[in-house]
């Protein structure tokens, strides 16, 4: 798949894709170290690069994936290292929508 059919399918410009590709754009945190943000994303790249993608499935996985990063406090350190003085510890940014049912769904998918 070219860079120009992946930007057609995410809505972004060619170039956008080019950055990311060459990790020049995107990579103040590596979500790619976590196996399981890792998973996700070649599944979603997987059923993104069909020739007759299921965009809600995509959108779907896109949606877990970002609440794991989320219930996981992926973006804690990110978040350290653009405000200094902010105390990650004790914030609760990350949790302000799940229910507890939430939480136990997404400990499923940290479990897997």
């Amino acid at each position: 798949m070219t860079q120009q059919q992946v930007a057609n399918c995410l809505g972004v410009t060619q170039a956008s894709v080019s950055n990311y590709a060459r990790k020049t754009r995107g990579m103040m945190v590596n979500l790619e170290s976590d196996p399981t943000v890792s998973k996700a994303a070649d599944r979603i790249a997987k059923e993104l690069s069909l020739k007759e993608p299921d965009r809600r499935e995509a959108l779907r996985s896109m949606t877990e994936v970002l609440d794991y990063i989320r219930f996981n406090k992926l973006m804690c350190g990110l978040h350290g290292d653009l405000e200094p003085g902010f105390q990650t510890e004790g914030c609760f940014a990350c949790e302000g929508t799940f229910s507890g049912k939430e939480f136990d769904r997404l400990k499923v998918i940290v479990g897997s």
